[in-house]
């Protein structure tokens, strides 16, 4: 009887831990164009940023450990989408585990590196449009509507997905029924899931800057972050846990117990069902 609760068991941890599927978050901000790095930290959008690739770098499950930005160009502009996506990797706990980051620039290479799976990947960084210095073009955004297919099945397969304001034409072509809805004004609340997704972040560092675009026709999709006052019925930050863009896992974007701690939570309950039965056989 032993020997098939454990087995049992095992199946079950396997189950837990194999599943393949990639977290995303989706913002209507531009806070690349409304942070900074100052006195060692990263602040106000870029400390969002940094909470945002840490909470999605930590349930990526494709075994990739590399931070791909595309379209976000070195320009001569400090502090531009570059600047900020490069300060919220070194700043975060990626950097210290074994993460790397790239950068894949003109509408070109984005599309023949999505077209090739986006190998080597963990997680996509897709930053601000024409609203920042350096950020995604217009013939770059258009290189990602077109393989949007491309990107759900990398987020399908177990990677993970940071996206701000950008037009987000290729989250349309993926879901026609969600409106991104262009509108710039300021001041950002966070969610309950929100605060879970982001730890340490404040509601003043999200308001740092205007933000631009906020999303209606969402289904049951985890908002992390809405306007406030009389803006606060609009969803400005989305967030899943896994799934993929087109069918997402619709609990909150915060990261799960890792595998270990399933496993010794597996393995103890296994123990007790054991003790159990031999008291009982005695």
């Amino acid at each position: 009887m032993v020997k098939r609760l454990r087995v049992v068991a095992c199946a079950a941890l396997l189950a837990c831990g194999g599943a393949q599927a990639g977290p995303f978050i989706l913002a209507g901000t531009d806070a690349d164009d409304h942070g900074s790095f100052a006195a060692g930290v990263n602040v106000d959008g870029w400390l969002f940023m940094q909470r945002a690739i840490e909470n999605i770098g930590s349930a990526v499950t494709n075994g990739n450990k590399v931070v791909y930005v595309l379209g976000s160009t070195n320009s001569a502009v400090v502090g531009d989408a570059y600047d900020a996506a490069t300060s919220a990797f070194t700043q975060s706990s990626l950097a210290s585990s074994g993460w790397t980051i790239n950068y894949v620039d003109g509408a070109a290479a984005i599309a023949t590196f999505l077209q090739g799976g986006a190998a080597g990947a963990g997680l996509i960084m897709l930053d601000s449009g024409s609203n920042v210095t350096g950020g995604l073009t217009a013939a770059e955004n258009a290189a990602l509507a077109t393989n949007a297919g491309a990107l759900n099945s990398f987020v399908g397969g177990g990677g993970g997905l940071f996206s701000q304001a950008n037009g987000f034409d290729w989250l349309s072509a993926l879901l026609p029924a969600v409106t991104v809805n262009e509108l710039q004004t300021t001041g950002l609340a966070l969610t309950a899931a929100g605060s879970a997704a982001f730890p340490g972040l404040t509601n003043a560092d999200l308001s740092a800057g205007p933000y631009h675009e906020n999303f209606t026709n969402i289904g049951s999709l985890p908002v992390l972050a809405t306007g406030v006052a009389t803006f606060s019925n609009l969803n400005v930050i989305l967030g899943a846990s896994g799934g993929s863009i087109t069918n997402p896992d619709i609990t909150p974007a915060v990261p799960e117990p890792s595998t270990y701690a399933l496993m010794l939570a597996g393995l103890a309950s296994l123990g007790w069902m054991a003790r159990r039965r031999q008291r009982n056989d005695a």
